[in-house]
């Protein structure tokens, strides 16, 4: 049985949101390193958002369990992700280069601050 498109796009979204939060932690430490003015303010907004990708990613893993999807490996090599994992028996390797994860990191950003920007 073949993957679907969608559950493809679910398994590299649950490959790009731990990186997200990778992202947000680094900023967090740099922002707690900072002479900013607002950066209670900054880091408060940005540990909302880790919350926000913490429970989207908790929920994305439930629904990969409940589709029969297990990412079994994932690797931050040289070139780029790399990751396997098995869908409904079938083993699938999936890979992205940096660049391309970058722009995926940046676009998943991009939409978490959207909305919160539009309620400012």
């Amino acid at each position: 049985m073949e993957k679907s498109e969608e559950e493809l796009l679910m398994v590299k979204r649950s490959l790009i949101l731990p990186i997200v939060l990778d992202v947000l932690a680094h900023d967090i430490r740099a922002l707690q390193r900072s002479a900013a003015k607002m950066n209670a303010v900054y880091i408060k907004v940005l540990t909302a958002l880790q919350d926000q990708v913490s429970m989207e990613l908790f929920h994305l893993r439930r629904e990969l369990r409940k589709r029969g999807i297990k990412v079994f490996r994932q690797e931050r090599a040289k070139h780029g992700l790399e990751a396997e994992y098995l869908c409904r028996g079938y083993r699938h390797q999936f890979t992205m280069l940096w660049g391309v994860v970058k722009a995926e990191v940046e676009l998943a950003l991009d939409a978490l601050i959207r909305p919160q920007a539009k309620s400012v």
